[in-house]
């Protein structure tokens, strides 16, 4: 089975170069599509399969429009500051892929708690509370999102400035209570490398747009 592979580039060509060279080396096939939002830079890469170079930072909307389009059964969303360490991760990675479907895997969630905001709910995974097991969770955090490609043809509108991933982890879940799963397996085959310039979360506003999508998306939570 075959994936395809989504990520947003902004400055960082070391860390995509990287990324790509890794992907190349799973034992699963991938496809990659890179939605480049670095205008200034020439990235260039011939194991790429799909590349749109942005004249201006249109940020992570647009990486759900290109997934929509591939033509494998299932596509993961992969931030370019993550980096798989054993040949093996897209693999693992498919199989929660298909066990969950048709909701979402990933590294990292947001368990929301009734009544409570955002920030107060509980962050698992990757940058957030370790787990031993597979966790529900009601948010899917965009690092490293993986889906049926079928469900994201059907996500329609999604704001440029918005916080994308709350905004289909809502859809997608479909008011189902902690419909999509944290994989477990994936946190200690993911390394961490360096935050590069522009990252969303060093944003003035970043909590409060945080928040705002939590309040949208979840209000029956």
């Amino acid at each position: 089975m075959a994936v395809t592979v989504v990520v947003t580039n902004y400055l960082r060509p070391e860390n995509l170069h990287g990324l790509i060279e890794t992907l190349s080396r799973q034992t699963v096939e991938a496809q990659i599509f890179v939605w480049d939002n670095s205008p200034t830079q020439d990235f260039y890469d011939p194991r790429v399969d799909w590349m749109i170079r942005s004249s201006k930072n249109a940020r992570c909307a647009p990486r759900w429009w290109m997934a929509s389009h591939a033509e494998t059964e299932f596509v993961l969303i992969h931030d370019a500051d993550l980096m798989p360490s054993h040949p093996k991760v897209l693999a693992w990675t498919l199989d929660a892929a298909v066990r969950a479907a048709p909701f979402a895997i990933g590294a990292a969630g947001v368990i929301l708690k009734p009544n409570a905001g955002y920030w107060q709910s509980r962050h698992v995974g990757i940058r957030a509370d370790r787990i031993r097991r597979d966790t529900r969770v009601d948010i899917v955090k965009g690092c490293y999102f993986c889906s049926p490609t079928v469900q994201l043809t059907k996500i329609g509108y999604l704001d440029f400035d918005g916080e994308d991933d709350i905004a289909v982890s809502a859809k997608l879940g479909r008011r189902v209570e902690r419909p999509h799963t944290v994989t477990a397996r994936l946190l200690t085959s993911l390394a961490l490398l360096q935050e590069g310039e522009g990252a969303r979360k060093h944003r003035r506003n970043h909590r409060a747009a945080r928040e705002a999508a939590r309040r949208r998306y979840f209000r029956s939570v």
